[in-house]
């Protein structure tokens, strides 16, 4: 898994998609014992030469190519549909973006704010 996240595989913030495809797969716990933030930590960290790399590969891979077929995603993702350099999002597809800040203060920073929901 530590490779995968330094080939930046289709895009600079692949790390993201390992660490929600980890929650995913091996979260279920978390939520049925309702842990507390520290036993949160703990639970994701004795996992780690437990889990099984494939799995979660295949689930990040999954999770990217689903992200990917998104026609439109909210403002604070932009930066994850960006290319990271040649070759990463060869489909030149780039979704809506629109704007989810709920503050005005947040909407006068946010470059999307002019097609808000």
């Amino acid at each position: 898994m530590w490779e995968a996240c330094w080939s930046h595989y289709q895009t600079d913030y692949f790390h993201l998609f390992i660490c929600i495809s980890i929650m995913a797969v091996y979260g279920d716990d978390i939520v049925q014992q309702n842990l507390g933030t520290d036993d949160m930590l703990l639970h994701f960290n004795s996992l780690a030469m437990h889990m099984s790399g494939k799995l979660v590969l295949k689930k990040a891979r999954s999770l990217l190519y689903k992200f990917r077929l998104l026609q439109r995603i909210p403002c604070c993702l932009h930066d994850i549909s960006v290319l990271a350099g040649p070759g990463n999002w060869d489909s030149h597809h780039v979704p809506q973006i629109y704007c989810i800040c709920k503050t005005v203060h947040e909407k006068e920073r946010c470059p999307f704010s002019g097609i808000c929901m």
